[in-house]
């Protein structure tokens, strides 16, 4: 029998990029110039990697389970982006936060990458 060494190399990935943002973040921070919104893909493919080691060996398995978290995640995660997308306009139109258009792309799909996954995860664990 094979050993299978996905879900380490998907650990090993999420620990890369998740050191990848840190140092983004903290050079950011020691230049004073805030949260850079560019390095949030990075942190989102963290936790896609992180989601993927717990993942992959339901997804291996080509089974009704495996559609089943695939099909309730992307139901759930539409309603939470949806939530999401919806304070984010409610903070952009009484003028909480200001933000150009690509950082507000940039936070969209960060928070996309990072919901659905999130949400495989959760119903994995429910299912």
């Amino acid at each position: 029998m094979r050993k299978d060494y996905y879900p380490k190399a998907f650990i090993g990935a999420g620990v890369v990029l998740g050191l990848q943002f840190l140092f983004i973040l903290t050079i950011s921070l020691l230049a004073k110039d805030g949260i850079p919104l560019y390095a949030l893909p990075l942190l989102s493919l963290a936790v896609i990697a992180f989601c993927m080691s717990h993942l992959y060996p339901q997804f291996k398995q080509k089974d009704e389970r495996m559609k089943l978290i695939r099909y309730k995640g992307l139901f759930v995660s539409f309603f939470v982006i949806l939530g999401l997308m919806s304070v984010l306009l409610l903070l952009l139109q009484v003028n909480v936060v200001s933000l150009t258009a690509v950082e507000v792309i940039q936070i969209l799909i960060a928070l996309y990458m990072t919901v659905v996954f999130s949400s495989w995860v959760i119903v994995s664990k429910t299912t």
